[in-house]
């Protein structure tokens, strides 16, 4: 879900007894451009291909290079997202669903995409080559998508452009976001919160709330709420939003953190 850099550490004290907050800079992963988040997922690649040469030949060409862009994109090495051919046949509409998932179970992934037949223009060049304007439509069912709906993608170039540059272009819109974002955790000079500190320093999210679990048994209602406020905040971190509203929820019924409380639950909201 996320990548993490050398995270640089601001120490700002709230008040002269009360707790103290550890901010984090960290590279948060959102959805592309387009919508499709392909974090944690492992996607597959079918192009449509024809009994015409160039017109197999230029899909099949952008069918790869996007299966490739994607690999690089997500870190999982050449190979790692398989290429599909199948053979277009009139009539049959690709873009059904129960179409799309069939070949979502025959290709053994979570989210397929499906490159239809491209219309081509002119050639630009010698078939082995081809340099064509054309268009193109890509359909797409994410496996792990609740609204299990088929999304349509379309592109077109007047201009001359071979498959795989094609395939490059298209990727584009498909690749990962990636934002940095400051993150503040709540402590109290003592042991136990500089332990539990350390353990988030490494981004070791679960042993950090096992040290802030400790710390809910304390009569200090502010203390209790900086623990349920960092708890929200590692829950957050390894993608259980249901989870880190219900640890926000407890922290402002102790005693809300100004500011930080907010913060993170418009983040938690956006994510739900």
């Amino acid at each position: 879900m996320r990548r993490f850099f050398p995270l640089f550490l601001f120490l700002m004290t709230l008040v002269s007894c009360g707790p103290s907050k550890h901010v984090m800079y960290i590279d948060m992963r959102y959805p592309s451009k387009s919508g499709v988040d392909l974090g944690g997922k492992i996607p597959s690649v079918v192009y449509l291909d024809s009994e015409n040469e160039s017109d197999g030949s230029f899909t099949g060409g952008m069918a790869s290079a996007f299966a490739s862009a994607l690999e690089q994109d997500l870190g999982t090495g050449e190979g790692s997202v398989g290429v599909y051919r199948i053979l277009w046949q009139p009539g049959v509409d690709y873009a059904d669903r129960n179409s799309m998932l069939d070949l979502l179970v025959d290709t053994d992934a979570d989210v397929v995409f499906l490159f239809d037949k491209a219309e081509l223009g002119q050639s630009e060049a010698t078939p082995s080559s081809i340099s064509v304007p054309f268009t193109m439509k890509l359909y797409c069912l994410d496996g792990m998508d609740k609204s299990e709906q088929v999304r349509t993608f379309a592109g077109s170039s007047r201009s001359g452009i071979d498959g795989k540059d094609a395939g490059k272009t298209v990727a584009e819109s498909f690749k990962t976001i990636w934002r940095t974002e400051p993150y503040s955790l709540a402590y109290f000079d003592s042991e136990k919160w500089y332990l539990a500190l350390d353990k988030a320093e490494a981004y070791d999210w679960k042993g950090a709330m096992d040290q802030w679990f400790t710390l809910l048994n304390s009569n200090d209602p502010l203390r209790r709420s900086c623990a349920e406020y960092n708890i929200a905040t590692a829950c957050y971190m390894l993608g259980d939003y249901a989870l880190a509203l219900q640890w926000l929820d407890r922290s402002d019924a102790d005693n809300k953190l100004p500011n930080m409380s907010d913060s993170l639950r418009k983040r938690i909201e956006s994510r739900k």
